[in-house]
């Protein structure tokens, strides 16, 4: 798709903004100087790795007539400057500008669909797939955006537009670049995922979001925030959205309290008076959860209080069942999908159809024909040896609630294959291990991104958090490892693959090669199948 309708003046766009610009048409703005062309303006900023400023001279080279610079000068602003034939104008505090320059080139395309932001350490993938699968059964065409990429929801057919793997969402510009496509696609409802970083550094700033969803908080990206309390605040930004109508919390994780105490608070500073109390309705909270206690009923009856709860969940070799009890009815429901954490998932989802005015009955329909998310529990039966399941799961908690989901489904051994990302947060290492020896029956320490460490010291900072670090097999091959386990593991047994999920790549030290355990397990299904 390409969006083909938004020409601007630089001139009008630039109003908005105070500035008095050349009147110099242009077709797109781009942060990276390699996509900059004559119809292009390079819009060059100091990033957390890079500053965009270093690149002018690259973009005037290919081209660029108009380039947006970053000034640290707030007596700068708007000044101009002359190099070749680019014009270069300064802008103090461009970067939290990025979404507001993106938004009105592009007019505006969150207000033209309902939204839906998630924020979570686990479950935004999957949630937001889920909820997109939901929306396009019940006749609104929807998108996505997220760790998967960018997509208009086709079922099967749905081809995926891979954004870079750093990147659960996208940068400010190319947000709204995604979402101006979706409008030209007809969409109506588009779910993404809101990453602590891309919260942090104001990419979503002027999206429009109806409907934010938090899934959970466990211990991730403490190489970026520092701890764990700098890592909830960035998540619960997202209450700041513009536009924001409801919540969907998880009662089952504490921090989700947090998230209400802040919501109580703002709408008491609103409330000051009842002109803007009347303007201003209080955003209504959905609560979502397992196996709710009266005490959990009785605190959750505020007027702005809605649930969706589960209770009596079982789970079988081919899926799970459980009650739906929630403000809008109770119905049973019936899930081909694996693990515990889906319930949860499905919840967050089957909320944000009941808060946007979905009628219960028609929810309960399409909710029973949800499909696995690929690479996200996603089971690979071997005829006659053990299922393989892969998965995401790249976290301590994660990896903790997947290998727990498996011996539920099974009364076989639960064996995990995993590794640990280089170059990110170390202190995750044993945790994971730990995590791993403690719910797993066998594990296979094998290579993930290692990226400039060397996989020997990865594996070896896993093992640190094993009791039994002898007991451990250690394969840096990936596909040795799963052969491993399906030359060693029986019928009824599961093998967790965890850590690459939907990603088809793996980068040891600087190369990047193809790599898709998906495809990878799915052709070892067909060679072990008796």
């Amino acid at each position: 798709m390409v969006v083909n309708s938004f020409i601007q003046s630089t001139r009008a766009l630039l109003a908005k903004f105070g500035i008095d610009a050349p009147d110099i048409r242009i077709e797109g703005l781009t942060l990276d100087s390699r996509d900059v062309n004559t119809k292009t303006a390079f819009v060059a900023v100091k990033g957390h790795e890079r500053d965009g400023r270093d690149f002018i001279p690259q973009a005037i080279s290919l081209g660029a007539r108009v380039i947006l610079a970053q000034t640290d000068d707030s007596q700068a602003h708007g000044q101009m400057e002359m190099r070749d034939h680019s014009v270069i104008i300064s802008l103090y505090q461009l970067p939290s500008m990025l979404s507001a320059l993106a938004a009105a080139f592009y007019d505006y395309p969150a207000l033209k669909m309902m939204t839906v932001a998630v924020t979570g350490t686990n479950g935004k993938t999957s949630t937001v797939q889920l909820l997109t699968q939901l929306k396009d059964a019940l006749g609104t065409r929807s998108a996505s955006v997220g760790t998967l990429g960018s997509s208009v929801y086709e079922g099967e057919n749905t081809q995926w537009v891979t954004t870079a793997a750093a990147n659960t969402t996208p940068n400010a510009i190319r947000l709204q670049y995604v979402l101006a496509e979706f409008v030209q696609c007809e969409v109506r409802h588009t779910a993404f995922e809101a990453s602590s970083h891309a919260l942090v550094q104001g990419r979503l700033s002027q999206v429009k979001t109806d409907i934010a969803v938090f899934t959970n908080l466990t211990r991730d990206h403490l190489d970026y925030h520092g701890t764990m309390e700098e890592y909830a605040k960035a998540k619960r930004l997202l209450l700041d959205q513009p536009g924001l109508e409801a919540v969907v919390l998880n009662v089952n994780d504490s921090e989700s309290q947090n998230w209400a105490d802040y919501l109580d608070a703002n709408a008491a500073k609103d409330g000051s008076s009842e002109e803007i109390a009347i303007s201003k309705p209080r955003v209504t909270r959905v609560w979502t959860g397992f196996e709710p206690t009266d005490d959990v009923l009785a605190t959750h009856k505020q007027p702005q209080d809605r649930h969706c709860f589960a209770t009596n969940v079982s789970y079988h070799s081919s899926g799970i069942r459980f009650d739906l009890v929630s403000s809008w009815g109770t119905a049973p429901i019936e899930l081909a999908l694996f693990g515990s954490f889906n319930v949860s998932n499905t919840l967050s989802a089957i909320s944000c159809l009941l808060a946007q005015g979905e009628r219960f009955e028609n929810v309960v329909r399409v909710v029973n024909g949800l499909q696995p998310v690929p690479g996200r529990m996603e089971v690979f039966p071997v005829g006659g040896s053990a299922s393989v399941i892969v998965d995401y799961a790249h976290t301590p908690d994660a990896l903790e609630q997947v290998l727990k989901s498996a011996k539920t489904h099974t009364a076989g051994k639960v064996w995990c294959v995993f590794g640990c990302g280089g170059d990110r947060d170390k202190g995750k290492r044993p945790l994971m291990g730990a995590a791993a020896e403690q719910h797993a029956d066998v594990i296979v320490i094998t290579t993930d991104n290692s990226r400039s460490e060397s996989p020997e010291s990865i594996a070896s900072d896993i093992k640190a958090g094993l009791q039994r670090p002898n007991d451990a097999v250690e394969e840096a091959d990936r596909e040795s490892a799963i052969r491993y386990c399906l030359d060693s593991a029986d019928e009824n047994d599961i093998i967790i693959v965890a850590g690459k999920g939907h990603e088809d790549y793996q980068i040891i030290g600087t190369q990047q090669t193809d790599y898709n355990e998906r495809t990878v397990v799915a052709r070892l299904q067909q060679e072990y199948k008796k």
